[in-house]
């Protein structure tokens, strides 16, 4: 079972970022299978959503380390592996990518805190607005090879009712997570940028802020974990 760790995800906010602080994380074991899962009992928006969670690599996995997916291997939000420890996001029919996004920088600094935030919209009559990608605060323009933008009012995998919702499993096979994750925020019916999840504060170091004013829309969830695991669960 994933355990609770009290290592920051960042430290006391200050300045811009206020005085909010991320104390607690989950820590997720590959060798445990642990993963925590939801199939919402109603659709929500499939065009357009916001996963924000901050996330503490523990070692470089022989698999992608899989953060958040929808369905078995249809969509997935993950970081690859050794030197393509890129930040990926993709959808996927089981033929071909609906979408698929990687980034050109990798992610393998064992010791950092990271937090993302992966803003879909299909909506949006700019191709490469359809999915953002942000790292601390920062938004990703430089691609991997893998740089396919979705059709627009492509109906995604995720806030599909008939599909389960997982967070540290890529919903099929042994792709498991190992990391910390902390404030993991999922808002349905809105396209968000990282300020809605974070700010600098005097030293200009990207921190979290607290999220419990936002409207978090027909699935969406937070998870701010704490002592007692009943915090962790989804809805």
């Amino acid at each position: 079972m994933p355990i609770f760790n009290n290592m920051l995800a960042g430290a006391s906010g200050a300045g811009a970022a206020g005085d909010f602080e991320i104390s607690r994380s989950l820590r997720f074991n590959s060798a445990d299978s642990a993963y925590l899962n939801r199939t919402p009992s109603a659709a929500g928006n499939r065009k357009t959503f916001t996963f924000s969670c901050w996330v503490k690599r523990v070692k470089d996995d022989a698999t992608p380390v899989n953060i958040f997916a929808a369905g078995a291997n249809n969509f997935r939000i993950a970081f690859g592996v050794g030197t393509t420890a890129y930040l990926q996001v993709y959808d996927y029919n089981g033929s071909s990518f609906n979408l698929a996004k990687g980034s050109a920088a990798s992610y393998r600094d064992f010791s950092a805190w990271y937090h993302i935030v992966v803003a879909i919209d299909t909506t949006d009559a700019t191709a490469d607005d359809r999915v953002k990608m942000y790292i601390n605060g920062a938004r990703i323009t430089d691609f991997y090879s893998t740089n396919v933008n979705p059709s627009q009012n492509l109906d995604t995998y995720v806030n599909n009712s008939s599909n389960a919702h997982n967070i540290g499993w890529l919903g099929t096979g042994n792709y498991y997570l190992d990391a910390y994750l902390a404030e993991v925020n999922f808002v349905d019916g809105a396209a968000l940028d990282p300020t809605s999840f974070g700010a600098f504060d005097d030293s200009g170091v990207w921190q979290g802020i607290d999220t419990a004013g936002l409207s978090f829309g027909t699935n969406g969830f937070r998870l701010k974990f704490a002592d007692n695991s009943s915090n962790a669960a989804l809805g």
